[in-house]
Formats: C-alpha cells, structure tokens, sequence
C-alpha cells in the first residue's frame, strides 16, 4: 500500500509486503527502486526506530509483546533508538553485499562474509535456546531481548544459516526492482518480487512500449 504525502510517494513497512521469504532478504528489501536506478527517497522504508520494529514484526525477528518494549524503550531512549536505526541501515546494507552478488551469479566478498559471521556469532551470544512446540526440539529466541538492537540479531543470524544451509538455489533478484527472495514455487518460475507490484508494471510497460513500436511503424 502506498500512502500519497504531497509529492513524495511513501511506503509504510506496516503495509507493504516485504516479499523476500526470509529475514535477511526481507531485510534488504525495506529499501525498493528499479534496477540500475539510483535509490530515491520514496524507495527508503525505514526512517525512523518504529519502522525497525515493524520490519521485525512482519520478518517475525520480534514478537508483539517485544515489539510494545521495545517502543516504549525507544521513546525513552531516543539515542539508543537512534544508534539502533543506524545500526540496521548498517545491517541491511551487509546482508545486501552478501546476498546480492549470490543472486546475480558472482561469489560473496569474503570481507562481507566474514562481517556477517562476526555479527551472527554475537548474535547467538544473546540469544537463548526455547522448546519449539511446532517443530519439537529447541529453537534460537530473542524474545526475552528488550536491547533496541534486538530485531537485528535473528537478521544476521538467518543469514549464516542461509549461506550454510541454502536454499541459496532459490535465491533471486526481481527483474524488475531491487529486492530480493527465495523462489519457493515448484518449478522455480518466479521473475517479480510480486506479481502485484513489478509483474503488472512490466507487462503494462511492455504493452505500452508495443504500441509505442506499432504506430511508429504506420507513421
């Protein structure tokens, strides 16, 4: 959903569907634009510390009731929310060097890879084992984090995980925009972030550009 604010077309992560189908891809994609484009302030998602906890939210690094400390703490921190803000900025664009390179064919930069390790690895140190009352056995959990920086640890750690673990051969880049996702449909078809969003721009733009060509060529 897009919300009109004068000129300037804003996206509210609250409403907007991510659409990587995974917590570090859906951290990369709270800031949009077309590919090859340079970003434009309506393509940032994240301007201020709330957003931070809805991208947690909807990526499901927090949950609700963390969610509530963690904006009460961060009014009554406005630094630390602040230093939290820059530390995701800081964060997404890591993850995006890493992941990025992967869904265009190339290899990783080591220099990224091992950054993120250091940060999945200190992550984990604040972390704690729960029971998993889906799957059975233990999981990781952060929910007990009530640090402004806490939607941010489960991020750079699924991100270890899906460099380790894959499916890094799902991993793609729409061809439309600059996000990122795990294809996850059978017969890995999947070419938009969203059929929605970019599929119907690009076939309304490939219509467009056909009549564009059939009346030049009657001219």
């Amino acid at each position: 959903m897009r919300v009109n604010y004068g000129l300037v077309e804003t996206r509210l992560i609250s409403q907007t569907d991510l659409a990587g189908g995974h917590p570090a891809l859906d951290l990369v994609n709270t800031v949009g634009g077309l590919l090859g484009q340079p970003v434009l302030p309506e393509d940032e998602l994240m301007h201020e510390y709330d957003d931070v906890v809805d991208y947690g939210l909807q990526a499901g690094t927090v949950s609700e009731q963390q969610a509530r400390r963690l904006r009460r703490r961060a009014k009554e921190h406005p630094r630390e929310a602040a230093a939290a803000l820059a530390l995701a900025f800081d964060t997404r664009a890591l993850v995006d060097s890493a992941f990025r390179p992967l869904a265009e064919g190339d290899a990783s930069p080591p220099a990224a890879l091992e950054e993120l390790a250091r940060r999945g690895a200190d992550a984990l140190t604040r972390a704690r084992l729960v029971p998993d009352e889906e799957a059975g056995g233990y999981r990781w959990s952060w929910e007990h984090a009530d640090e402004l920086e806490a939607p941010l640890w489960p991020a750079a750690h699924t991100a270890l995980e899906l460099l380790t673990d894959g499916p890094l051969d799902r991993l793609k880049l729409c061809g439309r925009c600059r996000w990122l996702f795990l294809d996850t449909t059978k017969n890995r078809s999947r070419r938009w972030c969203s059929m929605e969003e970019c599929g119907t721009h690009t076939k309304i733009e490939r219509y467009v550009e056909r009549r564009r060509e059939r009346r030049a060529k009657r001219s």
